[in-house]
């Protein structure tokens, strides 16, 4: 196989890719259309189905990699966060996965023995070939981790807009139930994640209690802010206080929370301007500040040392000569 060749197929392989990249946008982005235009309103269509089976080929695949079980309860907690709530979310994300980590292995291992092995390009298809091989274990883990903090931040931010509404809701009359439903509805287009998640609430509130539904809730986000709403519902619902007061105080202080987080972030950000400060910009001005000053110390050490200079160096031959003269040198008479 010829270096031609082996370009060939790589760029072929490298199209390949690319347009099933933007396909698949754009299949995600007519789905995405759809849905905001109103054919698929309801939240149900993004929980899961009960009846969805997955194949024999993804669930050969979800075990071909070893993993370890707390690296697993890590992945499922990410995939919660990303909002990944299908009961086969899991070993759909292995599955693609280590589909990725063997196809690598499988294209590297083909393509090195189809090279020339008197030449290098065995030598170099197969670091390529590692480099595709980690890129495809630790890029959907990143990527995951990713979507997983954008969700949890979106969520963490439209909380207390959300809360506030909750609370006119209970103000007006409503139950915790039929208020979380009704805000689910409200803010559905502007904030879908919180709306699935308080529509998650609500039908596990149905099947169970309120409380454990919002323990569920807050282990599935794993933030403070989550933890302790969890916790002042249930302790408001126990005590028999009005909900409505609690949820207003609260969405108040998770607002103070969030503005002194931005105030602690700002600080922080000082400090950390100081050493891109000291490393990048101190140098220049040492050097516009001092540069003249050396250059002209360099000119002046230079001249005095010449003969004639103030720093001429005192040669014994040219002390006797002014012995003579009478302690003038010749250049000066």
């Amino acid at each position: 196989m010829s270096f031609i060749d082996f370009v060939s197929v790589g760029a072929f392989a490298v199209l390949s890719i690319l347009v099933f990249l933007i396909g698949d946008f754009i299949a995600g982005g007519r789905k995405v259309a759809r849905r905001l235009a109103g054919e698929k309103d309801d939240l149900t269509g993004l929980l899961s189905e009960p009846g969805k089976k997955v194949g024999f080929f993804v669930q050969a695949m979800a075990g071909a990699v070893p993993q370890l079980q707390s690296e697993v309860g890590i992945i499922r907690r990410n995939l919660m966060q990303a909002g990944y709530y299908g009961t086969h979310a899991l070993q759909e994300y292995l599955a693609t996965r280590n589909t990725l980590v063997i196809g690598a292995i499988a294209t590297t291992l083909i393509l090195a023995t189809l090279a020339d092995p008197g030449t290098q390009i065995p030598k170099i298809i197969l670091a390529v070939g590692a480099i595709a091989v980690a890129l495809g274990y630790g890029f959907p883990r990143l990527l995951l981790s990713i979507q997983a903090n954008a969700r949890v931040e979106r969520i963490q931010s439209g909380l207390p807009d959300a809360l506030d509404i909750i609370t006119m809701c209970l103000t007006g009359g409503l139950p915790l139930r039929e208020a979380l439903k009704r805000v689910s509805e409200e803010i559905k287009y502007s904030n879908r994640d919180i709306a699935l998640e308080f529509e998650i609430i609500r039908r596990h509130a149905d099947a169970d209690t309120m409380a454990n539904a919002l323990k569920s809730f807050a282990a599935r986000i794993d933030t403070p802010d989550i933890n302790a709403l969890a916790t002042l519902v249930s302790q408001t619902q126990r005590m028999g206080s009005h909900i409505a007061t609690a949820v207003c105080d609260y969405a108040d202080s998770v607002r103070r929370a969030r503005r002194q987080r931005a105030e602690e972030t700002a600080s922080k950000t000082s400090i950390r301007m100081l050493f891109p400060v000291i490393f990048c910009l101190a140098p220049p001005i040492y050097i516009l500040l001092m540069g003249p000053a050396i250059l002209q110390m360099r000119d002046f050490i230079l001249k005095a040392h010449q003969p004639g200079g103030v720093l001429e160096p005192d040669i014994p031959g040219l002390a006797a000569s002014r012995d003579r003269d009478g302690g003038v040198p010749r250049a000066l008479r």
